[in-house]
């Protein structure tokens, strides 16, 4: 087993310095801090870092809890519109039994088809019908209000 003696310090070549008291300041002119201060910025730097931390294992949390919320919604809208196409696909049937024209029937299968076939693959499929379009309340009345004759002046005011 190998010798744990520890070398010897070169005393020879400088002179032992005198043992100073604890809170006597250096010699050598480099000022050391108070170790209270010390563990202080310590404590404010482990704190900091685990406020980076809890920030981003909070981010974390929040993109997983969208995504798991993403993907509840989708398949919810998934599950709704294979039903609706399940219904379209039974109004065909009904329609074809009863000897009347299924044109609405088809038209209303195909759009739940290619509702379902744009949730599983993310894009429509080329033969998908174009989406309704929406008239929004505002437009008509701003069309009705610049096409209205009533005037804006007070009545029994005369103009000048």
């Amino acid at each position: 087993m190998p010798s744990r003696r520890r070398p010897k310090s070169p005393t020879s070549a400088a002179p032992a310095a005198s043992p100073r008291p604890a809170g006597a300041p250096s010699s050598t002119g480099t000022s050391s801090k108070d170790p209270a201060e010390l563990f202080a910025a310590a404590l404010k730097e482990s704190e900091a870092r685990d406020k980076v931390q809890r920030e981003k294992e909070r981010q974390a949390k929040e993109a997983a809890d969208r995504k798991a919320a993403e993907q509840r919604a989708h398949a919810d809208a998934l599950t709704a519109a294979r039903r609706e196409l399940d219904r379209a696909i039974q109004a065909v049937r009904d329609a074809k039994r009863d000897g009347r024209s299924t044109v609405d029937a088809d038209t209303r299968w195909k759009a739940a088809k290619a509702r379902v076939i744009e949730l599983e693959t993310g894009a429509p499929p080329s033969w998908a019908p174009p989406p309704p379009v929406e008239e929004t309340a505002d437009e008509d009345t701003a069309d009705t209000a610049a096409e209205s004759p009533v005037d804006d002046d007070a009545v029994g005011e005369e103009q000048a």
